[in-house]
């Protein structure tokens, strides 16, 4: 792709920013990487992480776990056992986001 359809590279700012913004305590998805691994990384491990969203974000390709989702069904009340009586959570990886 040109870089002229693609808009300017990701600053280490936003990505730092993004970073900084994943929730704590919550649920991995696929990948079992929790949002606390990702903040704690040091220099290096995050400018290894930037670089790896910016080879995302160029070549126009997620890698093969980034869309795909655990979905776990709530019982909206007790003893649900129709569909409906269901809410839906998806989780997905901390490092999509």
């Amino acid at each position: 792709m040109e870089e002229a359809a693609l808009g300017p590279e990701m600053m280490i700012e936003e990505f730092e920013r993004a970073l900084l913004e994943l929730k704590s305590a919550k649920a991995e998805g696929v990948d079992e990487i929790p949002a606390e691994l990702l903040k704690a990384l040091g220099t290096q491990g995050k400018g290894e992480l930037y670089e790896i969203c910016n080879q995302i974000y160029i070549q126009g390709e997620w890698p093969q776990d980034f869309p795909e989702a655990i979905i776990i069904p709530i019982e909206k009340k007790s003893g649900a056992q129709e569909c409906v009586d269901f809410r839906t959570i998806s989780l997905i990886s901390h490092a999509s986001k």
